[in-house]
Parts: C-alpha cells; structure tokens; sequence
C-alpha cells in the first residue's frame, strides 16, 4: 500500500485526512452554531466541549498533513493546467496546511490568556501555559481573526479550483481527490 504521495498521485492516507479535516472543520462550524442557538448552559458547556475535542483531533492531524505536505513529491495535476494555476493552488495548499496546524493553537492562547481552560469530554482539560493578560488576548485574537480571513480566502480558492476542475475543466481531479486512480 502506498503511505505517500508521489508525483503520480496522492496516497490512501492523504486522501482519506483531506476529507477528516473537511469534515472535522464542517463539524466544528456546525458546533459553532449549535452552541449559539443553545437553550441551557450544561448543553452549551457539553457541546464546547465536543468543539475541543474536534479542533484538538484536527489540530493533531493537521501537524501530521502539513509534514506530509512538505516532505512529499505533490503529484503532477490533471490535464494541462495553467504553470501559473500550478503554483497558486500548491501554495494554497501550503498555506491551508499551515494554518489548519496554526489556528488551533491560536483559539488554544486565546482562551488560555483569557484564563478559560479548554476541557474536553470526559472531564480531560488542556494545560494553559500562558499567563491570564487580556493584551496577550487582544493580540492573539487578532492575529486569530487575521489568519482565520486569510484561510478563508485559501479555503474559496480551494473549492473555486475543485469546482472548475470538476465541472468546466471536466477532468478527473475530483475523482482522484476520492481515492480513484487517474490517468493524468
């Protein structure tokens, strides 16, 4: 079985993260409004909760992908794209990479300079290892609000770039994105 990705195509592993992560992202924006419209505090204490499970499981998984990233040949795209498009979309994914490992930590300093632990199901609690400073917050915050704009950009430019491929390029990309052997 192929564990990495080579110049001809993506490995089981990648594949199946990208869509761990796509998914661990939907649920934690799902949780998100669940706790807004919730009707209880232990409701929306136990739902928080979930949330940090969700971002610490994306966070461990995301340092794993962005190695990957890094380290590993990125296949050869579909067809015969634009150079240009080339580069875009593989620094797009770098970046989406990156900030998949970054802005967890970021929410992780947030709530610990706010003197907030971030507890998990079952009672587990992360350390906070920062001291309670509400400027360390501020700042944090807005490099959080700063990064979190900047990777939904990347993120629109992701699905943009699934979406043209799939529907006005009509190429494979997709199919390969689900785990299918494509010829490029």
């Amino acid at each position: 079985m192929q564990l990495k990705d080579n110049g001809l195509r993506f490995s089981p592993v990648t594949v199946a993260l990208h869509w761990v992560v796509a998914f661990a992202l939907l649920g934690i924006l799902g949780l998100q409004l669940a706790i807004g419209h919730a009707s209880g505090e232990a409701l929306r204490t136990e739902l928080t909760r979930v949330q940090n499970l969700l971002g610490l499981m994306l966070f461990l998984v995301s340092i794993y992908r962005f190695w990957a990233r890094i380290t590993a040949y990125h296949p050869l795209p579909v067809g015969t794209p634009n150079p240009i498009e080339v580069i875009i979309s593989r620094s797009v994914a770098v970046a989406l990479a990156l900030a998949m490992v970054l802005l967890p930590v970021a929410v992780w300093a947030s709530r610990a300079a706010a003197g907030e632990g971030v507890t998990l199901p079952g009672g587990w609690s992360m350390p906070t290892l920062l001291p309670v400073n509400a400027v360390l917050k501020d700042v944090v915050d807005l490099l959080f609000n700063i990064g979190a704009s900047a990777f939904l950009a990347g993120l629109a430019l992701h699905v943009f770039g699934a979406v043209k491929n799939h529907f006005l390029l009509k190429n494979n990309t997709l199919k390969r994105m689900l785990g299918k052997h494509v010829e490029l």
